[in-house]
Order: C-alpha cells, then sequence, then structure tokens
C-alpha cells in the first residue's frame, strides 16, 4: 500500500504519533479516525493495513478485534518495509537472528549506545 501520510508529532518509542489536547494524548490515527467514522466501541482497535505506524489516512485503517490486529502483525512482520521507528529493511540495515526473525540494524545500534552509556555514568 503506498500513499501514507505520516504524522510527525510526538512519535513514541513504540513508534505511533500521538496528538495532545490540553492534557489529554491520543494516538492519531485513532484521532483520525474518530473524526471521520465515529467513537471506537469497546472491545475494538484501529489496525493499520498499511502497517506504517505513523500513517494518518483512513482508508489505509481498518477497526478490528485485538486478536486479529495481532494476527496480522504476525502474517506481515517478514513482510515490512521499515521497522517501527521508521529505518528502512534494506540489505544493508538487516540482522537476521538464529529464529530467522528480522531485526533493524540502526535500532541496534542505537539500543546498544545507549546502553554504553548508562553503563559508563553508572
Amino acid at each position: 500500500m503506498t500513499n501514507c501520510i505520516e504524522s510527525k508529532k510526538g512519535i513514541t518509542t513504540n513508534g505511533y504519533s500521538r496528538i495532545r489536547f490540553g492534557n489529554k494524548s491520543i494516538q492519531a490515527h485513532r484521532w483520525t479516525w474518530e473524526l471521520i467514522n465515529g467513537e471506537i466501541p469497546a472491545g475494538l482497535v484501529i489496525d493499520h493495513i498499511c502497517k506504517n505506524k505513523k500513517c494518518v489516512v483512513v482508508d489505509h485503517l481498518r477497526m478490528v478485534t485485538q486478536q486479529e490486529n495481532i494476527m496480522a502483525g504476525l502474517r506481515n512482520i517478514d513482510n515490512r518495509t521499515h521497522c517501527n521507528q521508521g529505518h528502512p529493511f534494506v540489505k544493508e540495515n538487516i540482522m537476521v537472528r538464529v529464529n530467522g526473525r528480522r531485526e533493524c540494524a540502526e535500532c541496534n545500534r542505537i539500543r546498544a549506545r545507549k546502553n554504553y552509556a548508562r553503563k559508563v555514568s553508572a
């Protein structure tokens, strides 16, 4: 799926964008969904069909159960083009674990630098 429109504000550590209204904060894609389609019923979540957590295009979103959302993510994990932080999954930036799962090399480098800095300062 192409033509995502990404919210650049308030990116969280898990890759979602958040919008702040006074002292209330909501995920940008949920805000977009509710603006166009109304309130999200209890027990349902908004899934990114495009798998781009920052995308706010309503046609790229769908309402599903949490179980459906988890299963869709597991089926598509090896088809993603970017990690949760937006780094591209290209040959130079992919680490393949022993179990066959791909990981983002840049995210691993960032994590290692933070761990090292924490140990040095302790």
